[in-house]
């Protein structure tokens, strides 16, 4: 376990071993997800903002009705901003209005962000929205299952890319 983990109180211990616990999801994708995902790739390279963001809330859209919970807001900006720990990729807002912000392009260079991350981006924020919403976890950690959580997302969607 992380040292922070002692740390936490008896029940965001319990909430972190129980997304610890929970390696994958009862998902099975649709191919109008499997679809959206690679429509969400193909508008990156259109380079235009309105473009990714209409695709990445479609896709994510899609995979809360299939997971039966409330859609989740997507709002995607342009260059990620840069942090002490690097550059920040997206982020879920718990708090209401429940959001996803995801940026599209490189802190730095300003570059398109790969289709690859910038889809694991998604995905992991919206596995944060999916440990509320679907889990009723009380909080959402980085925990081995949660990354694993995240992967099977990535693995399922786009099937073609595994090793990519």
């Amino acid at each position: 376990m992380p040292t922070y983990f002692y740390r936490l109180s008896a029940r965001s211990q319990r909430s972190f071993l129980k997304s610890d616990s929970l390696v994958r999801f009862d998902f099975v994708p649709s191919s109008a997800a499997i679809a959206l995902t690679a429509g969400l790739a193909d508008a990156l390279q259109l380079n235009a903002t309105s473009a990714v963001e209409a695709a990445a809330r479609a896709l994510s859209s899609e995979l809360c009705r299939i997971a039966g919970v409330k859609q989740v807001r997507v709002d995607v900006m342009g260059a990620r901003p840069h942090v002490a720990r690097g550059e920040l990729h997206g982020i879920f807002y718990v708090t209401p209005p429940q959001r996803i912000v995801l940026w599209m392009r490189t802190a730095k260079r300003h570059d398109i962000v790969k289709p690859r991350t910038f889809i694991r981006t998604l995905l992991h924020e919206v596995g944060h929205y999916f440990d509320y919403a679907l889990l009723k976890l009380d909080e959402s950690y980085h925990t081995r299952g949660f990354f694993a959580r995240e992967s099977f997302l990535m693995r399922i969607l786009r099937p073609e890319n595994e090793s990519a």
